[in-house]
C-alpha cells in the first residue's frame, strides 16, 4: 500500500533540509582549500564505506558501460565517483564566494575564442549543450564572469526553499534561469536577442521519447538542443568542464556540425545523436566525473518507432 506524506510534513522536511544546507554552506565557506578537500575525501570515504549511496545503481550502470573492466577496477571507479561528487557538492556550497572575474579565473581555464568567432563576433547567439559532468554549476558561474552571462534551461527542485537558495547562487553573477515549462517561449526569445542558451542534455528523457544507444544501453534522450539549433540556424556548441586538479577546471569547447541538416524530424534525431555521442566520449575519457547516481536508464524503449516531441517544454533540457 502506498503512503503519501502530508503536505505539512513535506513542507517541514523541506524547510529543515534547506536550513541544514544553509548552515553547512556557512561552515564550508569558512574552510581553507586544504580543509575543504580533506573534508571532501572524508565524505567520499563515508559514502563508499558506510552510506553506499545508490551503490547498486552505480555498479549496474558501470557494468553496462564498461563490460571490459574487472570487478576491482569497477570498485576503484566507484570510490572515485563518490570522491568526485563530494568535491562538487562542497564546491557548490562555496558558489557565493565566486564574485569576480579573478575568482573565476583562479578556478576555471576558459578559452572562449570559438564562441567569440562563431557567435558574438557575428552579432548572434548560440546553443550550448553540456552534461551533468564535472562541476557544471561552478562552470556556469565562472562562465558568466569570464565570458558573458547565459540563459540556462533547468528543472526546478521539488524543495522550493532549497531551489530558491540555489537559484540565488546561480544567478548572482548575471545568469538567467528558464524553467523547462518556459523553454520554448523564453529560450527562443533569448536566442533572437543574441544570447547564449545552455541545456544539459544527458539525463533521462520521457518514457515515450526518442531513444539512442548511450553507454551500453538504449536511453531516452532530450531533443531540445537539436530543436533550438535547427529551428534558429544558430551554432550548436558543446562545453564540457574537466576537473584537472583540486580546485582547477578547464572547459573544452567544440562545435557540433549542423550545416548538412534541416529543421525536420530526421535531422533533429541525427543532431541529437551527434551530441549524445560527443557527451558519451567525454564520459568514457573521464568516467569518474559524470553523475552516475542518476537513474539514467529508468525507461525501457517501446517496440514501436519513437515519436518526436514537438512540445519544447517537454524536450528542452
Amino acid at each position: 500500500m502506498s503512503y503519501t506524506i502530508p503536505p505539512f510534513f513535506k513542507s517541514l522536511a523541506d524547510r529543515v533540509t534547506d536550513g541544514l544546507i544553509a548552515s553547512l554552506a556557512c561552515i564550508v565557506q569558512r574552510l581553507s582549500q586544504q580543509q575543504l578537500y580533506a573534508l571532501a575525501a572524508w565524505i567520499g570515504q563515508l559514502l563508499d564505506r558506510r552510506i553506499k549511496l545508490r551503490r547498486s545503481l552505480i555498479e549496474e550502470n558501470l557494468r553496462y558501460a564498461f563490460p571490459e573492466k574487472s570487478e576491482p577496477e569497477l570498485q576503484q571507479l566507484v570510490r572515485q565517483i563518490y570522491l568526485e561528487q563530494a568535491i562538487y557538492f562542497l564546491e557548490i556550497l562555496r558558489l557565493p564566494l565566486v564574485r569576480t572575474r579573478q575568482d573565476a579565473e583562479a578556478l576555471f581555464e576558459i578559452d572562449a575564442s570559438l564562441i567569440e568567432s562563431r557567435c558574438f563576433s557575428q552579432g548572434r547567439g548560440g546553443i550550448v549543450v553540456s552534461a551533468h559532468f564535472g562541476n557544471w554549476e561552478l562552470m556556469a558561474v565562472c562562465w558568466a564572469l569570464c565570458v558573458r552571462p547565459i540563459a540556462i534551461v533547468y528543472k526546478p527542485l521539488s524543495n522550493r526553499w532549497l531551489n530558491a537558495r540555489l537559484n540565488q547562487w546561480r544567478t548572482a553573477c548575471g545568469n538567467e534561469l528558464i524553467s523547462m515549462q518556459d523553454a520554448a517561449r523564453l529560450g527562443l526569445r533569448r536566442l533572437r536577442e543574441g544570447k547564449l542558451l545552455a541545456l544539459l542534455s544527458d539525463q533521462s528523457g520521457h518514457s515515450d521519447g526518442f531513444y539512442l544507444p548511450f553507454l551500453g544501453r538504449p536511453a531516452s534522450v532530450f531533443l531540445g538542443a537539436a530543436v533550438f539549433a535547427l529551428r534558429t540556424g544558430l551554432p550548436l556548441l558543446l562545453a564540457m568542464p574537466i576537473r584537472t586538479a583540486l580546485g582547477k577546471y578547464r572547459i573544452e569547447f567544440s562545435e557540433i556540425p549542423t550545416s548538412d541538416l534541416s529543421y525536420s524530424t530526421e535531422s533533429i534525431h541525427q543532431l541529437a545523436q551527434r551530441y549524445t555521442e560527443a557527451i558519451e566520449r567525454y564520459i568514457r575519457r573521464y568516467p569518474a566525473q559524470w553523475f552516475w547516481l542518476h537513474n539514467r536508464w529508468k525507461h525501457i524503449p517501446p517496440a514501436a518507432t519513437q515519436p518526436l516531441h514537438t512540445d519544447l517544454s517537454h524536450s528542452a533540457l
